[in-house]
């Protein structure tokens, strides 16, 4: 890939308008707004309304959380555990469904050397705007089914993205080609294990109802839900979780590790939250074993495979 044409440059040098082209097919690719563009056309409906609806989400909630919580080092580090911050220094990353960028930046503050970006939504416009100061973090609107880079990563993390593409473990797998030798790759996706009420009861609202919903009325909706679990998990699973003496509770309130976690975000946080749970129309929900089996097919060894909140799977691999 090279650079072919620069049409509007900013005064902080990065290239606004201009084009790039495939050193091997000629294939042109836009750069539009500061982001190359090598984005397919997507069907109608599922991919992309999944696609569309997180876009949304990111630009709607993008003012008041890019700097929240749900943002901070230690929740990214939770998401990609054992990874520590010292594991970025000096290393070329990817963050694989970057959204708003908002562990893209973490990854620059842990020192990698350069940090790529990539989302197939038109978040990638946020993401820019959020990192255009850093010099080393490129973002890119791509596929990660078809992402247009050899195997050229030290590191790729993807938190919550791939059982959002329709199939998840050939996307776990795309991703894995793009490892350099030695390389490792951190994933989080929802688990089936601890989910049953979510696969039977959630799912198909989001399927049929939610995600056909037009956005602004679903994001009124997702506030107004927000109101009495902000007050349950603030009132309830909070201090049941933090004080000793009421820990006998933990057995018998519902999905306790999951809305105990959720009790630390404010409400806009909650907000957010809760549209993410019920724009997709697409959400996978992976077995523990189909997990593993993805690490061993793409040959990845030192496989660290931990429950995280006791319905989601983080796991964690090298190439050899």
């Amino acid at each position: 890939m090279r650079l072919h044409e620069i049409t509007e440059q900013s005064s902080d040098e990065h290239i606004v308008t201009g084009s790039l082209v495939c050193q091997r097919c000629d294939e042109m690719y836009p750069i539009i707004r500061g982001v190359p563009r090598f984005s397919a056309q997507l069907p109608a409906f599922g991919a992309a309304g999944t696609i569309g609806g997180f876009g949304y989400q990111w630009r709607v909630f993008n003012p008041p959380l890019k700097d929240s919580r749900c943002a901070s080092a230690e929740i990214f580090l939770d998401f990609i555990k054992p990874v520590s911050s010292g594991f970025f220094v000096g290393k070329v990353v990817l963050d694989a469904g970057c959204g708003q960028g908002r562990f893209t930046r973490w990854a620059h503050d842990f020192g990698a050397r350069i940090v790529v970006g990539v989302d197939l939504s038109d978040s990638v416009d946020v993401a820019f705007a959020n990192t255009r100061h850093l010099p080393n973090v490129l973002i890119v609107q791509a596929d990660i089914l078809s992402l247009p880079f050899s195997e050229c990563f030290d590191y790729i993390f993807s938190i919550g993205v791939l059982h959002h593409t329709g199939d998840t473990g050939r996307a776990f797998c795309a991703l894995a080609g793009h490892l350099r030798a030695g390389g490792a790759m951190s994933t989080w996706v929802y688990g089936k294990e601890g989910n049953g009420w979510v696969i039977h009861f959630l799912n198909p609202l989001r399927q049929n109802i939610t995600s056909r919903l037009p956005r602004g009325v679903l994001r009124m909706l997702s506030g107004v839900a927000a109101v009495p679990l902000y007050m349950i998990t603030k009132g309830i699973y909070g201090p049941v979780g933090t004080r000793r003496w009421m820990s006998s509770l933990r057995k018998i309130l519902f999905y306790f590790d999951y809305l105990h976690f959720f009790s630390q975000f404010g409400f806009r946080e909650q907000w957010l939250i809760i549209f993410d749970h019920l724009v997709p129309a697409i959400a996978d929900y992976v077995p523990y074993q189909v997990f593993a089996q993805w690490h061993a097919a793409c040959d990845l060894q030192e496989v660290t495979i931990t429950s995280r909140h006791g319905n989601s799977w983080r796991g964690f691999g090298k190439k050899p």
